[in-house]
């Protein structure tokens, strides 16, 4: 039987209270960034918007064209306060974005209802005893990335692989681990067939005392740390039948305020 004092029963409280305030302040902010457009479109274009000045292109040019694009948004304003609310809300590796999706916009679509961060945070103590530097951490069905915000708790300084079908959840997870300067790879794929779309290798490089994070996207599946690799030397073809067809369907300073703070003065400074 696990004992709790009545301290720490007021203190996560207090923190629930504060999540639940946070993400009703969210849900406001992006009903006005929305107007206009369905909720789902504007959630998706949202995430498509936020990771454009992470991305490395592959020349100064590209770069510089996508940050004039970002910067041209026509809702900029109201972006750029969804965006900072979204990056004070992220901290403590919080997942808000994976709530607002489920509860105003999911609603447990395709039964997509993530797992409560209190189960992550358990689920990450019981899979290991310690989380060293550099140790792999996978989720292959990762959602919105919570079982690596888990055990980024732990050690942000792990490596983290998530993949998921649905590329919502994978860009959703890409930007979470963005958010708290994490790395490794988000690919977009069929985990049980091993159907390989799209990958997003994320890293960190040191800019004027700042963890700045970065991805570059991929689509070949050589190029991966999740994709199964065909073993070398073995041309034995295997006689497993599959039992069904896959259905689809259709400081150094890391913290998500000071990346966001760090992001909007570099790309809107006159």
């Amino acid at each position: 039987m696990l004992l709790f004092s009545s301290e720490s029963f007021e203190n996560s409280l207090d923190i629930k209270l504060t999540a639940m305030t946070d993400i009703k302040q969210l849900r406001k902010e992006f009903e006005h960034y929305a107007y206009g457009q369905s909720l789902h479109s504007a959630f998706t274009g949202l995430l498509d918007w936020t990771l454009l000045p992470f991305k490395k292109w592959d020349n100064a040019e590209q770069q510089k064209h996508a940050l004039e694009t970002y910067q041209s948004h026509p809702k900029a304003t109201k972006l750029v306060k969804l965006l900072e609310l979204i990056g004070e809300a992220s901290e403590g590796f919080r997942d808000p974005l994976g709530e607002l999706y489920q509860q105003y916009i999911s609603s447990g679509h395709i039964g997509q209802f993530w797992t409560p961060e209190y189960v992550c945070d358990m689920m990450s103590i019981m899979s290991a005893d310690t989380l060293e530097d550099s140790q792999k951490v996978l989720a292959p069905t990762c959602g919105s990335g919570r079982m690596l915000l888990a055990a980024a708790k732990r050690n942000r300084f792990a490596l983290f692989y998530g993949a998921d079908l649905d590329i919502t959840c994978c860009k959703m997870t890409l930007l979470n681990m963005l958010l708290n300067s994490l790395t490794g790879e988000i690919a977009h794929m069929d985990s049980l067939s091993n159907v390989f779309y799209t990958g997003f290798d994320v890293q960190t490089t040191l800019i004027s005392g700042y963890y700045i994070p970065f991805y570059t996207e991929f689509t070949e599946p050589e190029l991966s740390n999740i994709w199964l690799h065909p073993l070398k030397g073995n041309n034995t073809k295997s006689t497993f039948e599959k039992p069904f067809d896959v259905k689809r369907s259709e400081h150094v300073r890391y913290g998500c305020k000071a990346h966001f703070s760090r992001i909007m003065s570099l790309l809107f400074s006159p």
